[in-house]
């Protein structure tokens, strides 16, 4: 076998190795991120919604589900990332709980409860 055709057997390797070990959210499954997820939901729900998070961290009782997204809503999701799970339940996200996981949990209901995103039409 020529040595050509063994380079190329071996870039394509590691291509398909590289995308499957940096699963991307579909823009859907993004949106649902941003839209859906609320404190109160159960992690079984989230992960019904979002599938398996890309990683997991647990500091203490908490355990924070990270998720990519599709990089149209990347500037959004790194303040929603990471969704914060106590008890099986989520009790808040973002960047407050990457900093400090044990912050008491989100009231459910308060503006901090979903993720909100205002989109305003474009000035002429």
């Amino acid at each position: 076998m020529p040595a050509w055709c063994i380079a190329v057997m071996l870039a394509v390797t590691f291509l398909t190795a590289g995308c499957e070990s940096f699963h991307v959210l579909s823009p859907e499954r993004s949106a649902v991120l941003l839209k859906k997820i609320e404190v109160g939901m159960t992690e079984a729900e989230v992960i019904d919604e979002l599938g398996a998070p890309q990683r997991r961290e647990v500091h203490g009782a908490t355990e924070l589900l990270f998720y990519r997204t599709a990089w149209q809503l990347a500037e959004e999701a790194k303040w929603h990332n990471p969704i914060a799970v106590r008890d099986g339940k989520v009790v808040g996200f973002g960047k407050p709980f990457s900093e400090d996981p044990n912050r008491p949990a989100t009231e459910p209901g308060s503006a901090d409860s979903a993720w909100l995103i205002e989109v305003s039409p474009a000035e002429r």
